[in-house]
């Protein structure tokens, strides 16, 4: 006769432990989903620090070669990008010399009006706005009695001073939307020099400057190479938004005839897929042969 009793009860028993492995299931699998995901999280953050990380050493590579004279005359200086690829990586490096830009503390209102044009502005607004930028930054007059005048587009207080950032010139309103590194890209502070060389002058740019206002051009502007630059690599891993960017200004350094110095940090600009546009050449092109066969051991 066949025990019904213990076949119910077995019954039941596989029955509870089949609810019971759901209901721990449910409870652990959110835990585990979280711990992948921060894991993932954690090695993609580990990826663009490494990846930071070489664009940082780039960045030094190409500085001294633009000082040692080696890189004048294969890397464009206008900040016009190139890129290569070693594996799965792609490196892409923009270099622009300062003489292409206009420094807010030597240049006339008139090149100045003319950078602020490249931004959308007409010429009269244009003009006004130069205008503040050198009353902003002019001594103060000390036979003039009383309050020295400002103009309304510029800050409440005139700096009476060389600017020292390009940042500060988001404290005038009518500049104050542009993004900071619209604004790096059209104007320096350190070159003191009053005009710009339009053979190095970003695209943007050279739509804009009046060469007549420029005087005598360089018939070689790579010949004795600049003292300023922005150099800036973006190291990518094909195929996935892991992006490390370095970028910052360098000034060659008086203490020896190869040597820098970084002056400031490029502000980041934002990260998307690589652009279609931008040239593809060997690493060893951009970065010199040691330095392209370290990438292609690295990758």
């Amino acid at each position: 006769m066949v025990d019904r009793s213990a076949d119910k009860k077995a019954g039941f028993a596989l029955v509870a432990v089949l609810v019971f492995m759901l209901i721990v299931s449910a409870i652990v699998a959110p835990f585990a989903l979280t711990a992948r995901s921060r894991l993932m999280i954690a090695a993609n953050d580990t990826e663009q620090q490494r990846l930071v990380m070489v664009a940082d050493g780039l960045v030094n590579v190409v500085a001294g070669e633009l000082f040692d004279g080696s890189a004048t005359s294969k890397l464009p200086q206008n900040a016009r990008p190139a890129r290569c690829h070693a594996g799965h990586f792609s490196f892409e490096l923009s270099v622009q010399d300062h003489r292409g830009l206009i420094d807010l503390n030597a240049a006339s209102d008139e090149l100045l009006a003319q950078g602020v044009a490249s931004f959308g502005f007409d010429p009269q607004m244009a003009g006004e706005i130069a205008k503040a930028i050198v009353t902003f930054r002019s001594p103060p007059n000390a036979f003039a009695a009383g309050a020295q005048p400002r103009s309304s587009l510029g800050p409440p207080q005139n700096k009476f001073a060389g600017f020292e950032s390009v940042s500060e010139l988001q404290e005038f309103s009518a500049l104050a939307a542009i993004p900071l590194r619209d604004l790096y890209a059209v104007f320096t502070v350190d070159l003191k020099q009053g005009a710009i060389v339009l053979a190095k002058a970003p695209s943007r740019l050279r739509n804009f400057v009046n060469t007549a206002s420029q005087g005598e051009q360089p018939a070689d502007p790579n010949k004795n190479g600049g003292s300023l630059y922005t150099v800036e690599v973006t190291a990518r891993r094909d195929g996935s938004g892991i992006t490390g960017q370095a970028g910052f200004v360098i000034e060659k350094s008086a203490l020896a005839a190869t040597r820098f110095i970084r002056i400031s940090r490029i502000p980041a600009a934002e990260i998307y897929g690589p652009a279609a546009s931008v040239s593809s050449i060997s690493c060893d092109a951009l970065f010199g042969t040691a330095a392209a066969q370290i990438l292609a051991r690295w990758s």
